[in-house]
């Protein structure tokens, strides 16, 4: 019988963030819709570790690239919906949306397995990528944009070091609330002193 590696893969995840202390995950079930093979759910799984609650879709794929392309279908309603890739337009729309709400962070763990590279990235980085034409991200191109997930390899699947993984992100969310705070007390400041 054959394994399915994205569900291990997403076994894999949970089990390791399982082992952080004061974590909350849930994993969402698939809710099969009636159409073969398509789910509503708009992720895998929902993290909370104070100070961030995390919305993570799992990925896991082979060679170099994640497909982030639309091909825009016609549904039974008549409408136009978006398939990105590997990632459903509802996926893709719930996550994006969910990021815009304070003290969110969502996106993709992506696993590339024949590179066993392991990233979480922001959906607001593949929403970039998508808008500038981009059809995929490549493996190496995420440098700087995401955040490595380190684990210990077993056999196939890793153990994933999560406690530092949710570090970064809170280290990096709090990073950018502070950012955009000091920016607009630039700009206020700015305006206050007559400038543009």
């Amino acid at each position: 019988m054959a394994t399915n590696k994205g569900k291990k893969f997403e076994d894999a995840i949970r089990q390791s963030f399982e082992k952080v202390p004061d974590v909350s995950i849930d994993r969402i079930p698939d809710q099969v819709t009636r159409y073969r093979g398509s789910s509503s759910n708009i992720c895998d799984f929902v993290v909370y570790k104070f100070p961030i609650l995390c919305y993570i879709e799992c990925k896991s794929v082979k060679g170099n690239t994640l497909s982030i392309h639309s091909i825009p279908k016609k549904g039974k309603d008549g409408k136009l919906h978006g398939f990105y890739g590997n990632i459903r337009d509802n996926q893709w729309t719930g996550l994006r949306d969910k990021a815009k709400i304070d003290g969110v962070v969502a996106g993709v763990i992506c696993w590339w397995i024949d590179h066993d590279v392991t990233k979480f990235i922001p959906i607001d980085v593949l929403e970039h990528y998508r808008k500038i034409g981009r059809k995929s991200i490549n493996f190496s191109d995420c440098y700087g944009l995401t955040v490595d997930i380190w684990g210990e390899k077993k056999r196939v699947y890793f153990d994933y070091e999560m406690d530092s993984f949710l570090k970064q992100i809170e280290d990096h969310y709090m990073f950018e609330r502070v950012s955009a705070i000091v920016w607009k007390g630039f700009e206020d400041l700015n305006r206050y002193k007559g400038g543009d």
